[in-house]
């Protein structure tokens, strides 16, 4: 399904964050508003979008441009945001793995052992005993978004990348063979 899309261009204007909706808007509509808060900017536009053409917020898309100084910084903002939510996928999967390891260690080993092990205070072993216990897996989060935020670093397109990633998988897979071949050659003599 194609939803409408809508440009949004973020500045900054003395104290104020000022932003424009500069694409998708129908002739003679305008779409701007300025926020104190670069967090209410995103909620903010999609409820302006919304009242102007009448669509619910979650059936259109919204790209974001930031242009500050006159220079476009797009790319190196959407790429910090990238990387923010990723590293709070990660702390979050963190925490949980931490949690259960607590949980579970707490009945073989003293909390100081914990607290040694995980390099926290015994003090806040004792108050990570006493939280529930999240729903856990072993499997890491996210594991596409992060395959995408490292090739984005690398500078890498996409096709490119699963390439590299193939070309490896291959080496590797080739390297096991050739080391069960010794490993097995061994074993006969």
């Amino acid at each position: 399904m194609n939803y409408p899309a809508f440009t949004v261009t973020v500045s900054r204007e003395d104290t104020l964050w000022v932003a424009v909706v500069t694409d998708g808007l129908e002739r003679g509509y305008v779409g701007a508003d300025d926020f104190e808060n670069f967090a209410d900017i995103d909620p903010g536009m999609r409820e302006i979008i919304a009242d102007l053409t009448g669509i619910q917020p979650s059936q259109f898309t919204v790209s974001w441009r930031y242009e500050f100084g006159e220079e476009d910084e797009t790319a190196l903002v959407l790429e910090y945001q990238e990387a923010h939510r990723i590293a709070e996928d990660m702390a979050e999967w963190r925490d949980r793995v931490r949690s259960r390891l607590v949980s579970d260690l707490s009945k073989k080993l003293s909390q100081r052992a914990v607290a040694d092990l995980l390099g926290l205070s015994h003090q806040r072993v004792n108050q990570l005993s006493h939280d529930p216990v999240p729903e856990f897996s072993l499997a890491l989060p996210a594991v596409d978004e992060l395959a995408d935020a490292l090739r984005r670093s690398l500078g890498m397109d996409r096709e490119g990348f699963l390439k590299a990633i193939a070309q490896l998988n291959s080496f590797a897979a080739s390297s096991n063979q050739n080391q069960e071949e010794v490993a097995s050659s061994a074993c006969r003599r």
